[in-house]
């Protein structure tokens, strides 16, 4: 079975920011921004073709949010790594399962994310 973690230097704001209504430009800027954060951070891995689990690892400078606020960054770096070519998509035939595990303190942000091939 094969598996791949990458450390992705992109941390997304808190998924309450966006109920607040952020408006749509700032938003794919945040996405781009993780986009280019995944593309550079998945640049040597060569891309799954069977279904996967996604096992997300926030590590975090300063107070972290509550493990469900890290949803946003997920789908930007779920998106990121089918946009680079990594995961052939993010449908359920793809991704049967995404787990985001409660952060860690370290000095500098990032998301770990370990693909498991199932």
């Amino acid at each position: 079975m094969r598996s791949e973690t990458l450390n992705v230097p992109y941390i997304a704001p808190s998924l309450n920011s966006i109920y607040s209504g952020v408006h749509w430009s700032k938003r794919k800027k945040q996405a781009d921004e993780a986009h280019l954060a995944v593309k550079i951070a998945a640049s040597k891995v060569k891309p799954f073709d069977k279904p996967v689990q996604l096992t997300f690892q926030p590590i975090v400078k300063g107070r972290g949010y509550d493990v469900s606020n890290y949803a946003y960054t997920v789908k930007l770096v779920e998106d990121g790594l089918v946009q680079c070519g990594i995961l052939s998509d993010d449908t359920v035939k793809w991704v049967k399962c995404i787990t985001i595990m409660e952060p860690i303190k370290a000095k500098e942000s990032s998301m770990v994310v370990t693909i498991v091939e199932l």
